[in-house]
């Protein structure tokens, strides 16, 4: 009696439920720290209010952009170094042409951008199909490339949009202040997008296939070279709208390098504590989101409870570091489960 209880419609859905807990276990958790964080930053600050909700969730959009990207290439057995590089190949080519245009001119450059620099690296998925080349070595190269190009676009800082276009990721014309509502809608819409692409489609469900092992996944009839085209193809798609979210938010480009290294860091740190597995097949692109919030709001909260800016780069850099190597284990945990 009791064994046919368990196995019954309701035991099955309790089964379900809980294997959907432990799939899902490390993006609840990240979402409930985020949670957790912000409460915390209130209690920090005299005020907090729809000022500071519009100002983490807009100037999280490049860093969610771009973990949202790099998250489907590691996924798919990847990892692309040029991330942030085409963050700023995105953006000067933006700033510099944007400028002084009317709304629907810059709507088809940003159109362009978007779909230029995803097939841009999309040739760079193919390349790395058919060289044999690891995707780190290729992609460190790229990144030199889109560096030197962007320097090329736009020498020094400079450029401009459109307001119409800063009020459509930041929720104003001016990029300071506003509704939070639009950049969390700016910030939903890809994240769902993505995630519904990888669980529900086959290229989606390929990605992970060969992530996990590409030699299985051939085997399987898989077409490996078209996920991995694809995956890079999303990759460069987002990496274009960080590029034009940051144009919207500071109002101008900025081809400095730096800001490029910095990116991509921060990118691989925000997928590997938004539970992606570096080795591939494993992970969220949900869990992502949270995580790129997070790394935002780090900083903010250490400087309100009265740590010096440098003390609280050191410690960020730290408590970073400390959570990767917890993601690291989980992942060796789960290698070793399977």
């Amino acid at each position: 009696m009791t064994s046919a209880v368990l196995t019954g419609p309701k035991g099955q859905r309790g089964a379900a439920w809980r294997r959907g807990l432990v799939r899902n276990g490390w993006t609840l958790g990240v979402w409930l720290l985020l949670g957790g964080l912000i409460i915390w930053y209130a209690t920090l600050i005299p005020r907090f209010g729809a000022f500071q909700i519009a100002s983490i969730s807009k100037n999280s959009l490049p860093l969610v952009y771009l973990a949202i990207g790099q998250a489907i290439i590691v996924i798919a057995g990847g990892i692309d170094l040029s991330m942030g590089a085409l963050l700023l190949l995105s953006n000067v080519i933006a700033a510099r042409f944007m400028a002084d245009q009317p709304i629907g001119a810059v709507l088809l450059i940003a159109l362009g951008i978007i779909v230029g620099l995803a097939i841009l690296n999309a040739f760079v998925g193919h390349i790395i199909n058919i060289s044999g080349v690891p995707d780190i070595v290729v992609t460190l190269a790229t990144s030199y490339i889109w560096s030197g190009v962007a320097l090329w676009v736009l020498p020094s800082p400079g450029g401009g949009t459109a307001p119409e276009f800063r009020w459509l990721f930041t929720g104003s014309q001016a990029g300071i202040g506003g509704s939070y509502v639009v950049p969390l809608v700016m910030m939903a819409i890809p994240a769902i997008a993505v995630f519904l692409f990888s669980r529900r489609t086959r290229t989606g469900l390929a990605m992970y296939a060969i992530g996990s092992s590409s030699v299985a996944a051939r085997l399987a009839g898989l077409d490996t070279r078209r996920a991995k085209i694809v995956s890079y193809a999303i990759g460069g798609g987002m990496a274009a709208l960080a590029g034009l979210a940051t144009v919207a938010i500071t109002g101008t480009g900025d081809p400095r390098f730096s800001i490029g290294a910095n990116a991509t860091l921060n990118s691989v740190a925000a997928i590997v504590l938004g539970g992606i597995a570096l080795t591939g097949g494993v992970g969220s692109v949900l869990g992502v989101v949270a995580t790129g919030v997070i790394l935002i709001m780090l900083n903010p909260i250490l400087v309100a409870m009265g740590i010096n800016a440098n003390t609280a780069q050191v410690i960020q850099g730290a408590l970073i570091a400390g959570v990767m190597m917890i993601g690291g284990l989980v992942a060796l945990y789960r290698e070793r489960s399977s």
